[in-house]
């Protein structure tokens, strides 16, 4: 009898031994592989000048390592009834890893592109297995693991831009890619050494519609072209663009006559579409990531290309999110309450989408205090999303439908992740043209605003000893140059104010939908009664 007592306590700590192993052990993953979506935000246009590519032609590399991240969600969820989650794991790893090094060593655009759908293939495969193979290890302890993937895997993306930015100053574009080699490479011994086996004793087949997911690759790639290069074809009045966007209106009709006509091999679709909670959490956990990928690309792109402000500046300004959500986050778990989810995540759209909409009235002149302390409430209320679609994914899924569930829901994540922030960007080029056009208007007119500014300028300029021809074409290029910043500024302003609305469009219908259809299973009990 003692004997027995006398175990419990020993078992009780090698159990707790194995799951801080466990939670350690995806650390390198969630460290790396996680944070590929905001990896170049202040450094994007040393990688584009790196390789010698313009704005259009990077659509390339972002269409190849999409398409290869769905491919690799796929294939990972084939390994993993043949193999185990484990393999396949490293598997994943082992290609990231291979796919970086090839994206530090990339010359032009083709080879970069290669290099992405190696990267891509090793990510898909790792993220479609990394959550569910931590939450394993920690069997009915859930909310500890839900806890720490959601401060680990989402705050510290915040922090990225500034990692990023100290590895190019301090060695080059490269290693932004090649430091992730490493840390990659160390984690699959560390999967295979304190990950508990999971090979299946007799492999499994899964039946994948390779046809169905190739039709939704290519509705894809059509919608990214028609947003990225609207303005580079000339809209309507271009052939390309016009063939492009009646793709983009017949390959959903294609796929729903491809899966309603019984040919396609997905014997689970409809099934996986009756477990509406589920999508719905998927969707906020979408909405998050675009949260935290375009407002990260526009910000970076402000500082560093309007307000001139060093990368390692630009990534002290974004940072202070990081604590927050991280903060955020942490309390909302700890103090779990499951009648105050959809509560908080309320909070979370609507503060969310506020703050985006504050960042709007950024110009050239906002401090960059100003501009940090919005990022921190912004980060605050983000902090509210992880706990509330974390655990209602956890508890609305049935296990028959795990595999394509959540290849579904990613596939909705990646349509959502490559649309939204294309879309603002080309609406932020959009306004910057045409405020731009009313600028040169207002100088041509040569209007009383415009002469006094002239005035002002000549004299300070006269002031420093210029005179003649010089003095004239100087003022006129300073106005001029001046015209442009503030029409860019303007086009940020305008691109923020269409995200904020997005968001809000988005996250307001999610939040009611998963309001009115709760989960049905209750594996996360609240912590404090």
């Amino acid at each position: 009898m003692s004997q027995v007592v006398a175990g419990e306590p020993i078992r009780t700590a090698s159990v707790r031994r194995q799951r801080v192993a466990a939670a350690l052990t995806v650390v390198p993953i969630l460290a790396t592989v996680y944070q590929t979506i905001v990896l170049t935000d202040v450094t994007a246009d040393v990688i584009r000048k790196g390789i010698e590519a313009d704005s259009y032609q990077m659509i390339w590399t972002n269409l190849a390592w999409a398409l290869a991240t769905l491919y690799g969600i796929f294939l990972g969820m084939w390994g993993m009834v043949r193999f185990g989650q484990r393999l396949s794991l490293c598997v994943g790893l082992a290609l990231f890893a291979l796919g970086n090094l090839l994206c530090g060593t990339a010359v032009d655009v083709a080879t970069m592109s290669g290099a992405k759908v190696v990267e891509g293939l090793g990510k898909g495969i790792t993220i479609v297995l990394c959550r569910s193979l931590l939450y394993r290890q920690f069997d009915r302890e859930l909310l500890v693991a839900v806890g720490f993937y959601g401060v680990v895997a989402y705050s510290t993306r915040n922090v990225t831009p500034l990692v990023t930015a100290y590895v190019n100053d301090w060695l080059s574009w490269r290693w932004i890619f090649w430091v992730n080699v490493p840390i990659a490479v160390l984690a699959i011994p560390l999967v295979l050494r304190f990950i508990r086996p999971d090979r299946p004793p007799t492999p499994r087949s899964l039946r994948i519609d390779w046809v169905g997911v190739t039709l939704f690759a290519a509705w894809v790639s059509c919608l990214l072209f028609a947003f990225g290069w609207y303005r580079k074809w000339g809209g309507w009045t271009s052939n390309e663009f016009a063939v492009t966007a009646t793709l983009c209106l017949l390959l959903p009709i294609a796929m729903v006559a491809w899966v309603g006509s019984g040919l396609s091999a997905d014997e689970h679709l409809r099934r996986i579409l009756r477990v509406r909670t589920y999508v719905l959490a998927m969707g906020v956990r979408g909405l998050l990531l675009l949260n935290i990928s375009a407002v990260l690309a526009v910000l970076s792109k402000y500082m560093t290309e309007l307000r001139d402000y060093p990368r390692e500046v630009a990534g002290w300004i974004l940072a202070p999110a990081a604590l927050t959500m991280a903060s955020s986050t942490f309390l909302t778990t700890y103090f779990h309450r499951r009648g105050m989810r959809h509560i908080w995540l309320l909070a979370g759209v609507l503060g969310s989408a506020g703050c985006v909409w504050w960042l709007s009235s950024i110009d050239n002149f906002t401090p960059k205090g100003h501009i940090a302390a919005i990022q921190a409430l912004w980060g605050l209320f983000l902090g509210l999303f992880p706990p509330v679609f974390l655990t209602d994914e956890v508890e609305s899924l049935d296990p028959k439908d795990a595999l394509y569930a959540g290849g579904l829901a990613i596939v909705c994540i990646i349509t959502m992740l490559l649309i939204v922030p294309v879309a603002t960007s080309t609406t932020i080029s959009a306004w910057s043209d045409r405020a731009l056009d009313s600028q040169r208007l207002n100088l041509r007119e040569d209007r009383v605003a415009v002469r006094e500014a002239q005035a002002r300028l000549a004299d300070d300029y006269r002031r420093r000893g210029l005179t003649g021809p010089d003095l004239a074409a100087l003022t006129g290029a300073t106005l001029g140059a001046f015209a442009k910043t503030e029409s860019v500024a303007r086009g940020i302003q305008d691109g923020l104010k269409f995200l904020s609305l997005v968001m809000l469009g988005l996250g307001l219908p999610l939040t009611s939908l998963l309001c009115i259809s709760p989960p049905r299973q209750h594996l996360i009990p609240d912590p404090h009664p």
